[in-house]
């Protein structure tokens, strides 16, 4: 399979790449579990490039069935998982109100089983966190 920087090559992709990067997608089959919806509002970046992205995408997949069965992990464990998430976040920022905290250290006291995109993606919509780079965050009580 395919390298997204390989396919998505350009100037204009730069935002996308970074925010590739930022949640460790690697490869073409890392974007199956891509939220492309949210893209505009964390990046800035129009619809007509949200369209194109998305559009290569599609044709990458019919193109390569392959990605499909590659990406689909168990439902039944991977709901259950995310279900408490956001609680176990809110626990280990509430444990470390008083430092900045690295993603590596909140995937670490999460233990496995947790992937850094779906930290990310929990940790982007908490009105508790607060991001001061793409993988450092404090905790801001909302109180």
């Amino acid at each position: 399979m395919d390298e997204i920087n390989e396919i998505f090559c350009g100037d204009s992709y730069t935002p996308f790449l970074d925010y590739c990067e930022l949640h460790n997608y690697k490869r073409m089959s890392d974007l199956m579990s891509c939220r492309f919806e949210e893209l505009p509002e964390l990046l800035g970046i129009s619809s007509i490039l949200l369209s194109r992205i998305r559009a290569i995408c599609v044709l990458y997949f019919k193109k390569h069935p392959e990605c499909r069965a590659a990406s689909k992990p168990s439902k039944a464990r991977a709901s259950s998982k995310m279900d408490d998430l956001p609680d176990r976040l809110l626990v280990v920022f509430q444990q470390n109100a008083n430092k900045l905290i690295h993603i590596s250290e909140i995937t670490k006291d999460l233990g496995k089983g947790v992937k850094r995109s779906d930290i990310l993606h929990v940790l982007e919509h908490q009105s508790w966190c607060k991001i001061v780079d793409g993988s450092t965050f404090f905790y801001s009580p909302t109180d």
